[in-house]
């Protein structure tokens, strides 16, 4: 099948020009990522990255679209419009004559995800939208958002609600579940307790005192940010006490709602030390006596530190887990007997039971009945052990990157029923074994009904598929890898980080209880996202279709098949082993979207709904993702490399796969095509990865980026970060051809990049969005070529040196010429300080700006600075992995003493200056110019032009652009406002050359 004519005759795009409305699709996007405003349909069921769909709509359509296309009427497209507040809740206005147009485009996403892109697509009405992914867990979930609601529409909403109140009614009535739970109790609080070497007391770990924190309106005082303390109105404020009574341990609850008969209290809260002060009155809250970093717990019974004793020995508290997840093995398999087991080193044990009065929480202590309904439901577990819908598959058993996705399993927990307390694990297989009989009626009920079976079929396995996923939210709320999250919601999931931590302080669900992932709530969530997404695309003209697929090889595709447009996300190197991780729900999936039947006398899951993706073609079933797909899965994890027995590096084998999948997408793009990329990181070697792949390995061109925000306000603006929380799209196209010399491409670059900055910034480009921006426009004048001479290495590697030495500095330099007086020099120094200022944002109560890793990194290189020589010089200073830019502190009274402030960190004396850098004669010029009159400061600096006359040149230069492209609110602003009045220098001209440095 060949592509339409689409994008024929269409040059240049309008997400290439400056008219694309960055600012506004990045101000919706941060408010889309916000609880109140993320899509409903987010909530069925939580995935690690999901773009957000205003990002995904504007891409799409900026892409389809002419460069002189209408700003105005494309804002209206795309729901821009000032009376739109929450504009991914709203469909586009798409034309007749754009509805056209949008009808002959097909549209390819190889990395789905959770499916932002292929849905925005069907939005704008594209004639074929195709999402691909290698995981089945995530074409499940593109199956639940993408394709069932274009079939069955409203109907499928109301069956998913009955089916589901039929699988809980039957839940409530099982004799297990009605003996198990206390009906009145939402919540379980539990943790581990341990038989402590010393006094043989069992003692419990615990992480977290703290119940609830719950702030109606709070904030954290002055320059106290980092040390957990806020002052505000709580309407919740409770804590665990511990007491010893003989040789147990127990806790008491302290409600200070209750105890003070308030509903709401104005107190000053410390989390982190521990005490809350309230009308003078001072109440201590117990620290954790439990450090699993540093290897240190506290017994409570006799005060004992259990750490290690000797180099290379296990921490007992590790020790003592292991033997617990050993001896729960060797229970189930009749081994020993349930005293045995309860005997361990280590065992669970409920703390604290959670009442909903109202709409209020009432925390209780346990009772020891209620731990001993934890050792009933092992017996219950002990007779049915065998049963196939318990997950006894393996964890991944490599470390997976930074993440350490599984690195519970150092504890003893190395199969997936062990995340999951006795009855946790007994209740969640008796919903596997509902869900299953669910879709049975169903079907049947629709046979009766009259469907033909392959509706039937495909009707039921849409509901149960419903159905399992509410099941997978549930999970993620209800095991023992979950802990307390007091200050909003009670629970913090169990895929709340990006790995599968050991946890203090779990948290156990009652699933008929109406709290945050119950599997009554999970199913209400299921029902709003089902609503939201009739909404969206019931009755969108596209044809929608998911592929399980390998995004390297796009095999399942026909060979002619061609796309006019491949907009996709890919893997961000290390940044989470989906396979591995996403294990967690594909292990619940599998059981209740197969079947059970008898095979060889053994009872094993059979082929039933989505049979590709549980099982081979022969029919054998796939144990899980990590056994079968993690090496397929493009992703930068050395544990998989050496486990697997693999030769190449981590980061080579991610190349090589990135790489495959590049050529894979340019063999199905129509010649006039677009390929669209993701990419959540700017650091040069992350560059180095996607230019290898896309400009050597597939001969695609760069036209233009954008950082389109991904993540909150407070991520993106306030943290000053150039990675991770927003993802840089990159336009590519066909058309590599011919060489150059790279340093004539860098001239050119550079003076015709620092207009389209100009240009940028008159649009309202600024900080993060800036820097993005001009990186792709400076990367079209360099990947247009096939070949680039001068490059000093051949091979993968001139990559690395073409983004070190070329690419990045000649961003840098043309950011800086945008802000430039004429004739500006700069050294590296002057370079690196002006960008950090210009760029990077300051958190509101930091007072100076803080730069991570990654930004230090980034605009060292972009600068040809040193970060030692620049940290020797003070111009920064670090702050563990961050720098601290020493400028003129924010927040002082006067600009005087901002400056004095900063002269003092510096350790630059007014009277007696060393001076090394263009930034000392700045910040002594600043410093005299609020200090003395006006003929003492022209002598300071006549003196200081006479000992450093170059510096001093280039510090005026510098002083100009501080001058006009600092915002109103840096002290430096004013500060160098004062300076040029003092040198009676006038404002600051159009810059028409700049010296490269």
């Amino acid at each position: 099948m060949v592509a339409s004519a689409g994008l024929a005759g269409v040059l240049d795009r309008f997400i290439e020009s400056s008219a694309f409305p960055i600012n506004e699709v990045n101000k919706f996007s941060v408010a889309e990522k916000r609880g109140g405003s993320r899509p409903d349909f987010w909530e069925m069921v939580f995935w690690w990255t999901r773009k957000p769909l205003i990002g995904a709509r504007a891409v799409i359509a900026g892409v389809l679209l002419p460069a002189d296309f209408s700003p105005l009427e494309f804002r209206r497209l795309v729901r821009l419009w000032p009376s739109v507040k929450t504009p991914h809740r709203e469909n586009p206005i798409v034309t007749q004559q754009l509805r056209e147009h949008f009808a002959k485009i097909r549209l390819l996403d190889p990395f789905a995800g959770f499916g932002s892109i292929p849905l925005e697509a069907a939005r704008l009405g594209l004639s074929e939208v195709v999402a691909v992914e290698l995981l089945p867990t995530a074409y499940i979930f593109l199956k639940a958002v993408l394709e069932y609601l274009k079939l069955f529409g409203e109907r499928l909403v109301k069956d998913v609600e009955r089916w589901g109140r039929w699988v809980l009614d039957r839940l409530r009535e099982d004799p297990d579940i009605r003996e198990l739970y206390n009906e009145d109790v939402a919540v379980y609080i539990g943790s581990w307790e341990v038989k402590c070497p010393y006094c043989k007391n069992y003692t419990p770990l615990i992480g977290n005192w703290w119940l609830a924190r719950v702030s109606k309106e709070s904030s954290e005082e002055e320059g106290e940010e980092e040390s957990g303390v806020k002052k505000g109105t709580f309407s919740g404020l409770a804590w665990m006490e511990p007491y010893r009574a003989s040789n147990l341990i127990g806790v008491r609850i302290v409600d200070l709602n209750k105890e003070l008969d308030k509903k709401e209290i104005d107190a000053r809260v410390n989390a982190k030390q521990g005490f809350v002060e309230v009308s003078g009155r001072t109440y201590d809250v117990p620290k954790a006596n439990i450090d699993a970093k540093k290897e240190i717990a506290t017994c409570l019974a006799c005060n004992n530190i259990i750490k290690k004793t000797g180099k290379n020995e296990e921490w007992y508290v590790k020790e003592a887990l292991r033997e617990y997840n050993s001896a729960l093995e060797r229970y189930f398999r009749g081994e020993i007997s349930l005293e045995e087991l309860l005997a361990s080193r280590a065992r669970p044990r409920i703390l604290v039971r959670v009442r909903i009065v109202g709409k209020e929480l009432e925390f209780q202590p346990a009772t020891e009945e209620d731990n001993k309904k934890l050792w009933r439901a092992l017996e219950r577990l002990k007779q049915m052990w065998g049963d196939p819908d318990i997950p006894t598959e393996l964890f991944a058993p490599y470390k997976m990157g930074t993440a350490g996705a599984f690195r519970i399993t150092l504890w003893g927990f190395d199969k997936f029923y062990k995340l999951f307390n006795s009855r946790q694990l007994l209740t969640l297989v008796k919903l596997v074994k509902l869900i299953r009989e669910a879709g049975r009626r169903v079907e049947e009920e629709k046979l009766e009904q009259g469907w033909d079976k392959e509706k039937a079929r495909k009707y039921a396995e849409a509901v149960t598929t419903y159905l399992a996923v509410a099941l997978c939210k549930h999970t993620n709320y209800n095991s023992i890898v979950t802990s307390v999250e007091s200050t909003q919601k009670i629970i913090r999931e169990s895929l709340s980080f990006r790995g599968i931590a050991m946890t203090w302080n779990w948290v156990e669900e009652h699933p008929g209880a109406d709290v945050i992932g119950s599997y009554v709530r999970s199913l209400t969530n299921i029902a709003e996202g089902l609503q939201y997404l009739i909404n969206a695309v019931f009755g969108s003209p596209s044809c929608v279709e998911v592929v399980l697929d390998d995004a390297t090889v796009l095999g399942k595709l026909d060979v002619d098949e061609k796309f006019d447009l491949i907009v996709t996300d890919p893997p961000y190197r290390d940044d989470v082993p989906y396979a591995e991780l996403s294990d967690f729900y594909y292990v619940w999936l599998k059981r209740a979207l197969s079947g059970i039947d008898e095979v060889f006398g053994v009872m094993r899951l059979t082929p039933k709904f989505h049979r590709e993706a549980f099982f081979d073609e022969l029919g054998n079933e796939v144990e899980t993702q990590w056994k079968a797909f993690a090496l397929r899965e493009v992703s930068e994890n050395e544990g998989r490399i050496k486990y697997f027995g693999g030769k190449k590096s981590a980061l080579e084998y991610f190349k090589s796969l990135l790489t495959e999948s590049f050529k894979a997408m340019v063999s199905r793009l129509a010649d006039n095509g677009l390929l669209v990329t993701y990419y959540a990181h700017t650091s040069p070697d992350a560059w180095e990865a996607l230019l290898e792949a896309g400009w050597l390995g597939s001969k695609m061109r760069i036209t233009t980026a954008y950082a389109i925000a991904t993540e909150s306000t407070e991520s993106i603006v306030a943290r000053g970060k150039i990675r991770l929380d927003m993802a840089i799209v990159a336009v590519w196209r066909k058309g590599v051809n011919g060489e150059a010399l790279v340093d004539e491409v860098y001239a050119k670059a550079v003076e015709n990049c620092s207009k389209d900055a100009l240009n940028y910034r008159k649009a309202g480009f600024d900080g993060v969005n800036l820097f993005v921006a001009v990186l792709g426009k400076v990367l079209s004048h360099f990947t247009q070529y096939e070949r680039l001479i001068g490059l000093k290495t051949a091979g993968g590697s001139q990559v690395k040196e073409l983004v070190e030495k070329h690419i990045y500095p000649a961003t840098a330099e043309a950011i800086a010429r945008s802000y430039g007086a004429v004739g500006a020099k700069l050294s590296p120094t002057s370079m690196f300080y002006l960008l950090a200022k210009v760029l990077v944002g300051r958190r509101p109560r930091q007072t100076r700006r803080v730069l991570d890793r990654t930004t230090s990194i980034i605009l060292a290189i972009g600068t040809r600075s040193d970060l030692e020589e620049l940290r020797r010089h003070r111009i920064i200073v670090r702050d563990e992995e961050r720098h601290i830019l020493l400028e003129p502190r924010w927040g002082m009274k006067s600009p005087r003493e901002a400056i004095e402030d900063a002269l003092n960190v510096r350790n630059l004396n007014p009277r007696a200056p060393t001076i090394t850098t263009a930034i000392d004669i700045l910040h002594l010029l600043e410093y005299y110019a609020t200090t003395l009159p006006k003929d003492e400061f022209k002598r300071k600096a006549d003196d200081i032009r006479r000992r450093a006359p170059t510096l001093f040149d280039e510090t005026v230069d510098l002083v100009k652009i501080l001058a006009q492209g600092l915002t109103n609110e840096d002290p430096e602003k004013e500060l160098a406002k004062q300076v040029m009045e003092a040198l009676e220098i006038g404002a600051p001209g159009t810059l028409e050359s700049f010296v490269r440095r």
